[in-house]
């Protein structure tokens, strides 16, 4: 027997009996960390995960048009909800709040070049955001610039499709800054000045996850939706840089 089969042979007495696929849509945001929140569940039940990722509002309409995805993490609250009104969801279970997302300016140079206000107040620097009419984090970014750009927030912006392409901007140089998500900053595997936006300058980035119809009766999408509230999942989103709902 060679080594190869023994492993596979010890891999396979580890599963338990049943395990399942679910699909679950994430925002483009919460990427990096569902992934490892994934692992952990995965590790744990023997259940696969697939992530498809995009911005909350391409990710919305495909769920309307029928995607057959089990999960929805969204990068907003309005989508769940509207999905929740229109009877997308699985009976007895509300849109929740699984994680509380931060805004963050990143900028190219290693050095701090400046204040939020001063970045954001250069006329001749390239600020990458999110599109904030398919993305929260766009959203949020709008509320900040219009604090201080008096004389139109969106002059001479890149607008990414999601907060990650957005992100990408900026870490191969196409943009010399960008508002993107905290967590973002936090996991990018090379040095990147970042600074936290205060909260009080845009609107709550609560993030909600729901259950989508076709998985009603699936229990490894239920317990996948359970596993998010777990001290295990929450870690882990902390450890991210994202508030964790009370």
């Amino acid at each position: 027997m060679t080594a190869r089969i023994l492993l596979l042979i010890v891999a396979l007495w580890g599963l338990p009996a049943g395990a399942d696929r679910i699909t679950v849509a994430v925002a483009a945001n919460f990427l990096t960390t569902a992934r490892d929140i994934s692992a952990a569940y995965s590790a744990e039940t023997g259940h696969e995960v697939a992530l498809v990722h995009g911005s909350t509002g391409k990710l919305f309409a495909q769920i309307v048009a029928g995607a057959p995805f089990d999960l929805f993490l969204s990068a907003d609250a309005a989508r769940p909800a509207r999905l929740a009104e229109s009877g997308r969801l699985a009976d007895g279970l509300p849109p929740r709040t699984y994680a509380i997302g931060r805004l963050s300016l990143v900028h190219g140079d290693k050095t701090e070049p400046g204040t939020l206000e001063e970045i954001l107040s250069r006329p001749d620097l390239r600020i990458a955001v999110a599109d904030p009419a398919v993305a929260p984090y766009g959203g949020a970014a709008r509320d900040v610039l219009r604090t201080f750009r008096q004389d139109g927030w969106d002059r001479g912006l890149l607008r990414g499709e999601s907060v990650g392409q957005a992100f990408a901007f900026v870490a191969t140089g196409n943009a010399d800054a960008g508002l993107v998500a905290l967590a973002q900053a936090l996991t990018f595997d090379r040095e990147i000045w970042a600074m936290e936006v205060p909260e009080t300058l845009h609107e709550p980035i609560l993030q909600d996850a729901v259950l989508l119809k076709r998985a009603g009766d699936n229990d490894a999408a239920r317990a996948f939706l359970d596993f998010l509230g777990r001290p295990i999942a929450t870690e882990i989103m902390a450890a991210a840089g994202y508030r964790i709902p009370p």
